[in-house]
């Protein structure tokens, strides 16, 4: 499957966005397998002719809509993108001394930015605010090269996988729902009822990988979650600066 899409999408879009909506819907998958064998053949093909139909493109687009919706909303909550915090003195996730650093580093990439190199200097304020947004843009040009900067590349990706999985939750606690009871529902009346039929193996770890998925979507796929994996993205965005 993930060769087949590899031939028609770039890996971001794999992994950022088309890799939330197979862990959303792998529960319901695994169900049909464990109660409808035969379903195996008919879903190897299916990916072909989606992709042929441009239904996974209009995927992709419609996922990428639901984070980017999402972040819009957690950035006016934050009060900004983490990569603008970040170095905000106001914020603790660094200590001053490595964002005079990146201050001085930032100033002499981009002419005419002014960020404060002096700690005493330093202090939250709208204008410093707008500086190091644009640091910040600067900083996501300034690291594009996926091989030289594997690692920014890498947590951006895990940033989109997270923000994106959070921005189809929903869509995860219904069909984990959905699963469980149709697994619940197969081992009572299928397995349960007549001692002469075997237990269904599969359907037993479908059923118990249906409460694992709907506990991760209840308790996990947050917004801390999204944020978390924001900051981490941000620090290894500046942490550039000192390579």
């Amino acid at each position: 499957m993930l060769k087949e899409l590899s031939k028609h999408f770039e890996h971001y879009a794999i992994h950022a966005r088309f890799m939330p909506v197979f862990v959303v819907i792998f529960p319901l998958v695994l169900t049909i397998l464990a109660w409808y064998p035969q379903a195996k053949t008919v879903l190897g093909g299916a990916m072909t002719l989606l992709i042929s139909f441009g239904v996974m493109s209009f995927l992709s687009i419609y996922v990428s809509n639901l984070g980017n919706d999402l972040q819009d909303k957690y950035f006016k909550s934050w009060g900004g993108a983490p990569s603008t915090l970040l170095l905000l003195p106001g914020n603790k996730e660094l200590d001053r001394y490595t964002k005079q650093r990146y201050f001085k580093w930032l100033n002499s990439k981009c002419s005419g930015l002014g960020l404060p190199e002096s700690i005493d200097d330093q202090s939250d304020s709208e204008e410093l605010y707008e500086k190091i947004r644009s640091a910040g843009n600067f900083m996501r040009e300034y690291t594009r090269d996926r091989k030289k900067y594997s690692q920014v590349y890498n947590d951006n990706v895990a940033y989109g996988f997270a923000r994106n999985i959070v921005a189809i939750r929903i869509a995860g606690l219904v069909i984990a729902s959905v699963s469980l009871i149709s697994n619940g529902i197969c081992l009572y009346f299928l397995t349960g009822t007549d001692s002469h039929n075997a237990i269904n193996s599969i359907g037993v770890v479908a059923f118990l990988v249906s409460i694992i998925c709907l506990l991760i979507h209840s308790v996990v796929l947050k917004e801390e979650f999204v944020k978390r994996r924001g900051y981490r993205y941000a620090k290894t965005l500046f942490e550039a600066c000192e390579k």
